[in-house]
């Protein structure tokens, strides 16, 4: 059991890096900038009803749906002087069991080998998500990649994973760099690429915490963030809203910036974030306290005396703290999410409610509570 165990992984580890053994010169090499995976489209009734009646003559046996992997290719005149002699075609799909079968296809009808070494991007259609089985050994197979970029940005494709990496006429060139592109643009994060591979991985293994990856919707024959896909305890919840998100960001001090509109539609921008959470036990229910502190800035609008300059801290802190309450609880009664991640590090703040909890996140997240404690002060615009 155990040496069919090492060579059955043996096996998957070559599904990112089938290179073989020999070095490879670099002419014979495919560089992928970006990678969407998506299951295999339902089948058909008429199929169905074909299964159906070839089933009554032999024990049904049951498949999980092929991948279609989709490659996003640069120029390879830009990785090497020699590729200038060979043509590559930007974009290409391939239909297989797995992504050891679809690379092999590759491999047999190009006469190169996938390199994976410059990966910027992989794209994973929504349908992944609801085959376990499917993702489990995607996930393994990365793993047990020699030198497996953990790093690299993980998306979600609204539709498929296909069409996103088909949007390449008016991103001007690889859908790969565009995405690179896109997350480095972004200025409101800590950390410019919200979700890779490896998060979902340490999704996988330990089967904790709260993940948000941004999800990319054509617009325009563009890919343009729509929302961000719940992943809880490994387990697919549904797409968040951009606003429900960010608010989950800013309560796990992820954000460098955020955004508030008063009701008087004065818009305010708020940084300089100090953000705290404390974990306790009131009676029988956990108690999260995250308590966050900065500076805003009015974007719109003004205030012409300290008064009102008072009057407008409190109202933002007021509106804030009730947003953030309110969404909290949105998503923990809808979703059993708790936004601020704080299972993760329970154990670190309370002994005794980690003990309680420690084999039961999922009941943890449904029952928590949650205090938010807003503190902004407004900076005086010169």
């Amino acid at each position: 059991m155990q040496k069919r165990y090492v060579i059955g992984a043996c096996l998957v580890g070559m599904v990112f890096s089938y290179t073989g053994c020999a070095s490879t010169e670099l002419e014979h090499r495919s560089f992928p900038l970006a990678v969407g995976i998506d299951l295999q489209e339902s089948a058909s009734a008429f199929e169905l009803e074909q299964e159906a009646k070839d089933d009554t003559f032999g024990e049904k046996t049951e498949q999980s749906p092929n991948l279609i992997v989709s490659f996003d290719f640069p120029d390879l005149a830009q990785i090497s002087e020699k590729g200038k002699t060979i043509d590559t075609a930007m974009g290409l799909s391939l239909e297989g069991a797995d992504m050891y079968h679809v690379e092999k296809s590759y491999e047999n009808n190009t006469n190169r080998i996938l390199d994976y070494n410059h990966m910027k991007a992989v794209v994973l259609g929504e349908q992944i998500f609801q085959d376990e089985e499917q993702l489990r050994a995607l996930l393994l197979a990365w793993e047990q990649r020699e030198a497996s970029a953990r790093n690299t940005s993980l998306f979600v494709g609204s539709k498929t994973a296909a069409e996103i990496l088909s949007l390449t006429e008016e991103t001007e060139g690889s859908m790969g760099t565009y995405l690179e592109e896109m997350l480095e643009s972004q200025k409101d994060f800590k950390q410019n690429k919200i979700a890779t591979v490896g998060n979902l991985m340490n999704q996988w293994h330990n089967q904790n915490e709260f993940l948000l990856i941004p999800v990319l919707t054509e617009q325009g024959n563009r890919p343009v963030i729509t929302g961000y896909a719940a992943i809880l305890n490994f387990d697919y919840q549904g797409i968040l809203t951009v606003e429900d998100a960010m608010k989950a960001f800013l309560s796990q001090d992820l954000l460098e910036k955020f955004t508030c509109e008063t009701i008087k539609n004065q818009v305010v921008e708020i940084s300089n974030f100090q953000v705290s959470k404390n974990i306790k036990q009131k009676g029988e229910i956990p108690v999260v306290t995250i308590s966050i502190t900065g500076k805003g800035r009015l974007k719109t609008g003004q205030y012409n005396s300290v008064s009102e300059q008072y009057q407008l801290e409190k109202k933002i802190e007021k509106q804030l703290t009730a947003d953030l309450m309110e969404t909290a609880q949105k998503l923990k009664e809808e979703y059993g999410i708790d936004m601020t991640n704080s299972f993760v590090s329970l154990g670190g703040y309370n002994r005794e409610l980690y003990e309680k909890y420690k084999d039961f996140p999922d009941t943890y997240n449904r029952e928590v509570q949650h205090v938010f404690q807003v503190d902004i002060s407004l900076i005086n615009l010169e």
